[in-house]
């Protein structure tokens, strides 16, 4: 926008973003993750509406009103870096990232040496522009990854601990692990960022468009089996007892909050009201009966309702095997 904005309640800022959510037909997959992010207490998950779009005059569809993922004090609450910083401490913080593999090669974009991991700078973005910066943040995340790959990796003060804020990880991991995202093992479209003097955190979250069952490849309509826990990160992080214990804990207490109940009850009432926008929607884009990339096939004719309680289903299929695997004594 040309100047800061308060829409639809949610805090001003002049960059906003209109979610289309093309490939994922129940419209609900990104809202419904962003829900999951809040049942954890992340540090931050972007808040969002439902509109109806008008563009000069013609009326085009339902799409997601949401906030833009940038350092703010309503969204990612880090101090920016000045591009004249070059020393501690203020070169420590703050930096966003986002893990982004398609970006390999790119000039803001470097690559761990353990894992492969290509991360880019989000910002500051011109990291190529800043190479004292580019050397601290690049260096920090090795240094991390390096911890994290050593024999010592499970101590507090040595190990992975030590660098990575390991509430941020876990909050992460259960958050895409619940939906299944095809988009989270530490490929694309992961966000992490570096508080000034604070270790790296995992998140906000972002992209599930294709979660909840919504891909035909790596498994992903099977609502078994483990997808983010094999990330290379993340499956040595499992290594670590205490690591495990601790997610395993987070989500038993998830279900003794009945925040997982909460979660399917929030997919039902978030369909309904999509109502009769959802059906103006796919009057205008008539694509219901359509394989959009790598959609999980339907019975034809397909409906909305379909499509939702494919979701809802996946989900409560997905919530049984994962408690049969963390939700013990």
């Amino acid at each position: 926008l040309d100047s800061a904005a308060t829409l639809l309640g949610m805090p001003d800022s002049r960059h906003w973003v209109l979610l289309a959510n093309h490939a994922d037909k129940t419209l609900l997959r990104n809202d419904v993750t962003f829900e999951v992010g809040r049942q954890l207490g992340m540090a931050w998950t972007p808040r969002s509406r439902d509109v109806q779009v008008r563009l000069n005059g013609g009326y085009d569809g339902v799409y997601q009103l949401t906030e833009h993922i940038r350092i703010a004090s309503d969204r990612v609450n880090i101090d920016e870096l000045d591009a004249a910083v070059t020393s501690e401490p203020d070169i420590t913080g703050g930096y966003l990232l986002q893990i982004d593999e398609l970006a390999l090669g790119a000039p803001r974009c470097f690559t761990t040496a353990v894992a492969q991991v290509t991360i880019c700078g989000e910002d500051p973005e011109d990291l190529d522009a800043r190479p004292a910066q580019r050397a601290y943040i690049s260096g920090y995340v090795q240094s991390a990854e390096n911890a994290l790959y050593s024999a010592d990796f499970a101590s507090a003060t040595a190990g992975y601990a030590a660098y990575i804020d390991v509430d941020s990880a876990i909050q992460y991991f259960l958050a895409n692990e619940l939906v299944k995202n095809v988009d989270g093992n530490l490929q694309r479209s992961t966000y992490l960022f570096k508080p000034r003097g604070g270790k790296l955190h995992f998140g906000p979250l972002w992209d599930f468009d294709l979660a909840i069952g919504n891909a035909t490849y790596d498994g992903a309509p099977d609502p078994q089996g483990w997808y983010i826990r094999n990330a290379p990160w993340f499956a040595r992080m499992f290594e670590d007892p205490a690591f495990a214990a601790r997610v395993a804990q987070e989500w038993r207490e998830m279900k003794r909050d009945g925040r997982l109940d909460a979660l399917l009850a929030y997919v039902d009432r978030r369909a309904i009201e999509l109502g009769d926008a959802q059906a103006r929607n796919f009057e205008r884009w008539p694509i219901l009966d359509v394989n959009i990339f790598a959609n999980v096939p339907m019975p034809m004719p397909n409906s909305y309702d379909a499509e939702v309680a494919y979701m809802r289903r996946f989900l409560v299929d997905r919530i049984a095997w994962l408690d049969s695997q963390l939700g013990g004594p």
